[in-house]
């Protein structure tokens, strides 16, 4: 399962070159992984009245080329693998015009009880919409 969109960088995103800040790329990645879940029916907000919240536990991100101010982005979200109470999402961020990889990632992600931040398996209904063709 793979969700795509294209964003367009704001002056508030880059530096007095027009170059995309470094962070920016993490908020897009999330992005990425909130329209994702939702691709499946449920969003991070109906996980989390269920008592169910996620926690980045590790961020592995590749910097090949910069993005830059209005240029159209394709921003590529997928799971790669789901195990017990962690999901790892791979993101790639793309200049949509050249297909230039700007940037690369895997974002690991713990689902934890809302009220304890006790590790929680992630719901079996997310689990299976990720992992069954739509």
């Amino acid at each position: 399962m793979t969700n795509e969109f294209i964003i367009r960088p704001i002056y508030a995103d880059t530096d007095a070159e027009g170059v995309v800040y470094y962070a920016v790329y993490l908020a897009w990645m999330e992005k990425g992984r909130t329209e994702l879940i939702r691709d499946t029916g449920y969003s991070v907000a109906d996980l989390k009245k269920e008592g169910v919240i996620f926690a980045v536990r590790r961020a592995e991100i590749d910097y090949h080329a910069s993005a830059r101010y209005d240029e159209p982005i394709l921003m590529r979200t997928k799971v790669v693998e789901i195990k017990g109470a962690t999901i790892t999402f791979e993101h790639e961020i793309i200049n949509k015009e050249s297909g230039q990889l700007l940037v690369s990632g895997r974002i690991l992600l713990a689902a934890l009880k809302s009220e304890s931040l006790k590790p929680t398996r992630i719901p079996e209904r997310l689990t299976k919409k990720f992992i069954s063709p739509m």
